[in-house]
């Protein structure tokens, strides 16, 4: 357990490296999990829950998040982007696919808005809003991970980038689209229209 320097993982005063942690993990050493999951459940449960709107359901997903990640991490190598960036992809996976068998029980195809008509960086004065979540759900997948990983979970493009495996510049054109779009929906709601 020393070896990859997890017995230091359990003390609070002193931080384990990330590289030793997956180390430690791969090897299934005692105490690498617990470790994995106290730094990154609580923005692998946020990032859900803010895709899904539900609680119970961002639960259970983040554990099944962790469960996919204990058992694919055999295949994970650390290359020096951060092991939440691999578990982010799990999530998003594990969020598409729970969409894609809720649609099909109800009986209808999850809708996505493409329509980009305005320009407006309202999510500044929006956040706050009961109706920003349900604004966000109706954006494409890609513009969801943006704006969620952007503007709730705090990381800069570069890093976004990292995790949807998209150059920077592609990030930065899906949160200009994502702003638009919910701009444009949440001033027909204002006014009572239908965006």
């Amino acid at each position: 357990m020393e070896r990859h320097g997890l017995a230091r993982a359990t003390r609070p005063q002193t931080a384990i490296s990330e590289e030793a942690l997956v180390e430690a993990a791969r090897a299934l050493e005692e105490g690498a999990w617990e470790e994995i999951y106290r730094r990154h459940a609580p923005q692998v449960y946020t990032y859900i829950y803010y895709r899904l709107g539900d609680r119970l359901a961002a639960e259970d997903l983040t554990s099944e998040v962790f469960v996919k990640a204990i058992a694919g991490i055999g295949k994970y190598t650390y290359r020096g982007t951060p092991l939440l960036a691999w578990l982010y992809r799990i999530a998003h996976n594990a969020t598409a696919d729970h969409r894609k068998s809720a649609a099909r029980l109800y009986g209808h195809e999850a809708r996505l808005d493409e329509d980009f008509e305005e320009q407006g960086d309202a999510l500044a004065t929006l956040s706050e809003r009961s109706d920003m979540l349900a604004a966000i759900r109706t954006l494409t997948e890609d513009q969801q991970q943006v704006v969620i990983l952007r503007f709730y979970q705090g990381l800069n493009h570069a890093e976004v980038g990292r995790i949807m495996e998209k150059p920077e510049g592609a990030v930065k054109a899906l949160q200009t689209r994502a702003l638009r779009s919910l701009r444009r929906k949440i001033t027909a709601a204002e006014r009572g229209e239908r965006a």
